[in-house]
């Protein structure tokens, strides 16, 4: 079964869809095969336990206590700073 990331930002309109697309490009060239699914912090309740990696891609939030699924800061997606490093950090949780 393919592993899940959840993008999520204030809307789940742009900033997610520009990292969900890096995302499923570089893990297609890694031949890692996972679902990249996009959406917004208020949804994050319906996902959080069914998926194995969180992106977030809004810069001033944070997530409960409660979600101990892996979380990254979305920033490099947006900069460009750390992006390869942030995919690898992705990855490795998807393997």
């Amino acid at each position: 079964m393919a592993k899940r990331v959840l993008v999520l930002c204030g809307n789940g309109v742009a900033t997610s869809t520009v990292a969900c697309k890096k995302i499923q490009d570089y893990m297609a060239n890694a031949n890692v095969r996972c679902e990249v699914i996009q959406a917004k912090i208020g949804e994050l309740a319906s996902y959080a336990d069914k998926v194995d990696v969180i992106v977030l891609m809004a810069m001033g939030a944070t997530l409960p206590d409660t979600v101990n699924t892996p979380l990254i800061k979305g920033l490099p997606f947006l900069t460009g700073m750390g992006l390869k490093e942030t995919l690898e950090e992705i990855k490795k949780h998807l393997q």
